[in-house]
């Protein structure tokens, strides 16, 4: 994955230019079908709410809720995707869906990948405490 994009919620790409967020589905989302079916998007001037479900793909293997990372606007949509969604599997990084203006500040060189990470590591460390307290007694 090229440096400039940054993951969330596991198969979402975004990138971040200004308080614009550019928003796709990374290769991870592509594992576990074959064919995208369609998609819908919300429409331009919609506002969204972080992480709560703004869209869904259907696939053949069922549907995929669509998110967004930030709370916004909806500035533009890639229409391009909703008249042929299997552009999505041949380049998930061209692909985008969709474009949002953030309403949230945000620090310059904030590191979403490193809260995540750090995130990650908490749960991790918190099981590990788990599975010891549960030896001990």
């Amino acid at each position: 994955m090229a440096e400039q994009y940054k993951n969330f919620m596991e198969i979402f790409w975004f990138q971040r230019e200004d308080n614009i967020f550019t928003v796709g589905f990374n290769e991870d989302a592509l594992e576990g079908f074959e064919t995208i079916e369609s998609i819908e998007l919300p429409a331009e001037n919609e506002s969204t709410e972080a992480e709560v479900v703004c869209g869904s793909m259907e696939t053949d293997k069922g549907q995929i809720d669509i998110y967004t990372p930030v709370s916004g606007t909806i500035i533009e949509v890639n229409n391009t995707i909703l008249e042929d969604p299997s552009l999505i599997q041949d380049d998930p990084y061209d692909a985008w869906l969709f474009k949002v203006e953030s309403t949230e500040d945000f620090a310059e060189d904030e590191e979403w990948d490193e809260e995540e990470d750090e995130d990650e590591e908490d749960d991790e460390d918190d099981e590990e405490e788990s599975e010891e307290d549960e030896e001990d007694r």
